[in-house]
């Protein structure tokens, strides 16, 4: 309760009560009635019980009236507010509130048995309160008590007897009506207001033993004896209790008044109380930490006094345990809490254990928010106390110099130290929540770091690692941009994803490596505000070593950067395929020595140089002998850093996953090491409320599918134990279904790797990396993935799976083009196709106008101008009208074989597109031996024509593309046999097709 301004409108409340008499009873001893029994006889000693408990409880509101109207009415009245005496007038309304309570639920309940035994009903033991509600009597007393006790640790009844001595010496009689003539003399003002206030409601407690006792005794060996025991007992342990806390604040009181005056206004609390003290049993601190001269347990708090200096522990966060390292021949007691630890020692070992005792009984009533009822015997839960955990949850303030100083941990300890789940907050606003051990960060959180600079919060959501970050985070800074990847020591190492907000004036997006927190080693930059893209090699933030530079408009540079400039010679491809080889300036205009190449095969070599406002000039040798050839090599240049193998470009990927794989694959260590496959799903906000009240929080989203990805996986089972589940595969066909499996799974650690490969992927080949010119190293990465991840795999395949791919069937099937890249082609298929599209798009176009053209036919017609056999139609026979031709031809002239071939760009795997082309094959053949009513084999001069025929009516966008994408990424070893014969007819069609005469031809009526 607070107190505040003049109390006086509370009085009227305060003072009045339903009840009030000014009789009070002299008797408290009632004994059962001896009158005979009920006619009935069933419940003679349960009523007699009662009609004794209800004259007990009647005498005794008589007497609470007295008190009310006597002594509290006027000491409330005398109650002032003043500053100095705040804590006394705040205990003192608190008191009244607590007797008006233990008054009213007096009263009611008396009121309820004494109406039931008027009634003349029956009366059993769920009737009689001090049994049916034991816990609920119990608890206002103690509750009485409590108040009480506090009023009188802080010196409350000298506080009244200096406000109301002249009030009670001008009116004795309202004191002197509760005590005996020999009494009367003896007491002063404030002994006298002691001794009203508790004495008769402490005998009160002692009547409703002796009811019970009684009732106990003529019960015994009865159905609800049991009952009644265990109701007494209780009674029993509140008079122990009653006792022990009057006890403990007398004490209390006697040891303030023994302090200083300063040192009380420190320590005392209304509701501390003095447990033990050095004077009493005997204890000091073991030398290192002389001159304290007197050491206090109290039930919150253990204290150090040494002169004037006051040295406090909170018992939440203090250990206590027996210890040989002072003296290996003798124990002491060791203290520990979080900044510091010490030890106790005295000359009788039984005193250091009566601390020991003391000290951990404190503790764990102190860690649980209750004390033992009764105090000193067992504790709250019937059974003996125990010691309080080592683990344990409370909230502490660091002081001493260091990291933590003045930070507020609240979380779990261990022995002194954060230990398991926890929250750190500093007083300018930074706060740590996650894991800790042994009092470092440790595990996985969230730290937030506010940024004067800009007025806003650095937002860290990591794992960690003895008190840094380390290993997979995303941190979301105060500029707006984020940081995705790995850490060390605090600072970015490894693989990650820097990414600026594209509402900046400058957007920027890095995907690649880090050291000690800058770009060093192979990595893509974006921006998004220039137009250009660099893929290449960076040392401290800078372009170092081989690299490519893509511009918005189409233009590609490659050649060596040495702090952020190109220098010496470089190349230059355009979006027309032109060519240049020479020098460059710094900022990539063309000057000096260098040979330019057009697509018609004209080249110019010479010297270049660019002007502002002039345009190019050159000054040089014209050549135009040989263009034909010249052109066509120039088309299909490609870029590609020769001096920067594939293997050496995405190291920062794989490192993580072997290294989670060598941890032994946890899921404890799975996000630390794999934190990109939640990528697409997680996201950071951060609230701009200042302190604490930044939050960082995580959804999870659907995972956007690729295109050629939109099955749903598999319910799919993951053991945390990646290695065992491959060691358990036995064969070739049962590891590929796992892996498939594994691949499509978000939560296995083949998925997660597959999505970060996926991820980088597409921040390197979609947007600006979008360039047909960068179609080889799109192909290579691809590659080089599946090659890798083979690698890892074989590594943890058992070894006689390994011994039986040596044979030469099984070794053809265990390669990276046949096991794996079919399964994660898919993921990079949509930037992958979209290169050999841009590529390939002169091609495309021409063939375009072919199938445009051709499709103008009529399908009899285009048999015809095909020059298909016509034994080999399937209209030979047929006696039918033109228009019956046309619709009988359209449904089913190689009908089967066109929807079959249609199917080639529903898939990724080159392999599954040539199964389509092998089916269709088939069709054609089956269509065939239809019409000649036999089995028929197509040479190459009828294939030809009839697949003509039915890739026309297909009308496949991109064949060119889907050509070359399966011969590049198809098995080298499997090339050759029908599948090659039928991939070159199938080259041979999209190649005919493009010709003018198909093209612009004049096809006859």
């Amino acid at each position: 309760m607070k107190i505040a301004g003049n109390i006086g409108f509370l009085l009227p409340v305060l003072m009045s009560h339903p009840v009030s008499s000014s009789q009070r009873s002299t008797s408290f001893s009632i004994p059962f009635s001896s009158s005979p029994p009920d006619p009935a006889g069933s419940h003679f000693k349960e009523k007699s019980a009662a009609r004794s408990l209800v004259e007990t409880d009647k005498a005794f509101l008589d007497s609470l009236a007295d008190i009310n109207t006597n002594v509290l009415h006027h000491l409330l009245h005398h109650n002032t507010v003043d500053q100095k005496w705040h804590s006394q007038v705040t205990q003192l309304l608190i008191l009244n509130e607590k007797f008006h309570a233990l008054w009213d639920q007096t009263g009611e309940m008396c009121k309820t048995l004494k109406r039931l035994i008027q009634q003349d009903k029956p009366v059993s033991l769920q009737d009689i309160y001090i049994i049916s509600n034991k816990t609920g009597v119990q608890e206002v007393y103690i509750q009485y008590f409590s108040s009480f006790t506090n009023f009188v640790v802080v010196e409350g009844f000298d506080y009244l007897s200096k406000k109301t001595s002249y009030y009670f010496k001008k009116n004795k009689v309202n004191l002197n009506k509760f005590f005996t003539n020999s009494q009367k003399a003896e007491n002063s003002v404030s002994v006298s207001l002691y001794r009203i206030l508790h004495e008769r409601i402490r005998e009160q407690v002692n009547q409703y033993t002796l009811i019970l006792t009684r009732l106990c005794e003529t019960t015994h060996k009865t159905a609800s004896s049991e009952v009644i025991r265990d109701a007494l007992k209780g009674f029993v342990d509140l008079q122990m209790y009653i006792n022990q806390v009057l006890d403990e604040a007398s004490i209390t009181n006697a040891l303030w008044k023994s302090l200083e005056r300063k040192v009380t206004d420190v320590l005392r609390v209304p509701e501390s109380r003095l447990r033990e003290e050095s004077r009493n049993i005997p204890i000091s601190i073991s030398p290192g930490r002389s001159g304290h001269d007197r050491i206090l347990l109290f039930d919150d708090v253990f204290v150090l006094l040494q002169g004037s200096d006051i040295h406090c522990y909170d018992l939440t966060t203090l250990w206590i345990e027996f210890t040989t390292e002072e003296n290996p021949s003798r124990r002491s007691l060791k203290v520990t809490s979080p900044e510091e630890s010490f030890t106790l020692s005295a000359k009788e070992p039984q005193h250091e254990a009566v601390w020991q005792w003391k000290l951990n009984q404190a503790i764990r009533q102190c860690l649980t928010g209750k004390r033992d009822f009764p105090l000193w015997g067992k504790g709250v839960d019937g059974h003996s106390p125990s010691s309080p955990p080592t683990s344990r949850f409370s909230a502490y303030t660091f002081k001493n110099e260091g990291r933590f100083k003045n930070a507020v941990y609240e979380g779990h300890w261990n022995k002194g130290v954060p230990h398991g789940k926890g929250t750190l907050r500093w007083d300018d606003e930074q706060n740590y929540t996650g894991d800790f051990q042994d009092g470092k960060e440790h595990g996985f959180g969230v730290c937030v770091v506010p940024r004067k600079e800009t007025e806003g919060y650095d937002c860290y959501k990591c794992h960690w690692k003895d008190g840094r970050m380390h290993g997979y985070g995303i941190c979301e800074y105060s500029n707006n941009t984020v940081y995705r990847g790995y850490f060390k020591d605090n600072l970015r190492h490894g693989f990650g994803i820097l990414e600026g907000c594209r509402t900046d004036s400058k957007p920027l997006r890095y995907v690649g490596h880090w050291e000690n927190d800058k770009k060093t080693g192979y990595g893509v930059w974006e921006s998004i505000d220039s137009g250009e893209s660099y893929r290449g090699m960076w040392l401290e933030d800078q372009r170092h070593g081989h690299g490519i530079v893509v511009t918005q408009s189409g233009f590609c540079y490659k050649g060596i950067f040495n702090s952020d400039k190109l220098t010496g010679k470089g190349i230059l491809l355009s979006e027309d395929n032109s060519l240049y080889e020479g020098e460059f300036t710094e900022d990539l205009m063309l000057k000096g020595k260098g040979k330019l190449t057009f697509p018609n095969g004209f080249t110019i070599e010479g010297v270049f140089s660019n002007t502002f406002g002039n345009g190019l000039q050159a000054s040089g040798i014209l050549k135009t002998a040989g263009h034909e050839e010249t052109a066509e090599s120039v088309a299909q240049l490609q870029m590609g850093l020769h001096g920067l193998p594939v293997e050496k470009r995405w190291t920062g990927i794989y490192e993580p996953f072997v290294e989670y794989l060598q941890a032994g694959s946890t899921e404890e260590s799975d996000e630390s090491f794999l934190g990109f496959h939640i990528e697409t799903g997680r996201t950071m906000r951060k609230n701009n409320n200042k302190g604490a009240g930044i939050i960082a929080e995580t959804h999870t989203e659907e995972t956007t599918e690729y295109l050629f990805c939109n099955r749903e996986p598999e319910e799919f089972s993951v053991s945390t134990d990646f290695i065992e589940n491959l060691k358990k595969q036995p064969d070739y066909v049962l590891l590929q279904q796992y892996l498939e499996k594994s691949f499509q799974s978000s939560k296995h650690p083949l998925g997660k790797i597959l999505q970060t490969q996926a991820l980088v992927f597409q921040a390197t080949y979609s947007g600006m990396g979008a360039n047909k010119h960068l179609l080889t190293m799109a192909q290579d990465e691809v590659k080089y993935h599946a090659k890798k991840l083979l690698e890892i795999i074989r590594d943890y395949l058992p070894e006689s799976f390994n011994k039986e791919c040596e044979d030469k069937e099984t070794r053809d099937e265990m390669n990276c083009y046949t096991l794996v890249l079919p399964l994660i082609l898919p993921k990079f298929y949509p930037e992958l196709f979209m290169l050999y599209m841009l590529y390939h798009e002169k091609g495309d176009a021409l063939y375009w106008q072919g199938i445009v053209h051709l499709g103008l036919l009529s399908d009899a017609k285009l048999l015809e101008f095909l020059d298909v056999q016509k034994h080999l139609w399937p209209l030979k026979d047929l006696q039918l009208t033109a228009n019956q031709r046309y619709s009988q031809v359209k449904d089913q002239c190689f009908h089967s074989a066109i929807e079959c071939f249609q199917k080639i760009s529903t898939t990724a795997d080159p392999r599954d597109k040539m199964d389509t082309l092998f089916r269709t094959f088939e069709e054609i053949e089956k269509t065939v031996s239809w019409v000649l009513d036999r089995e028929y084999k197509l040479p190459m001069d009828d294939l030809l024509p009839l697949l003509i025929y039915v890739v026309s009516r297909a009308r496949i966008q991109h064949l060119g593309a889907e050509l070359h994408l399966i011969r590049d990424m198809m098995d080298p070893c499997g090339i050759g046999g029908i599948y090659d014969f039928l991939l070159t007819a199938l080259e041979s069609c999209y190649q005919h097709i493009q010709k003018e005469d198909i093209r612009q031809a004049r096809f006859p009526d």
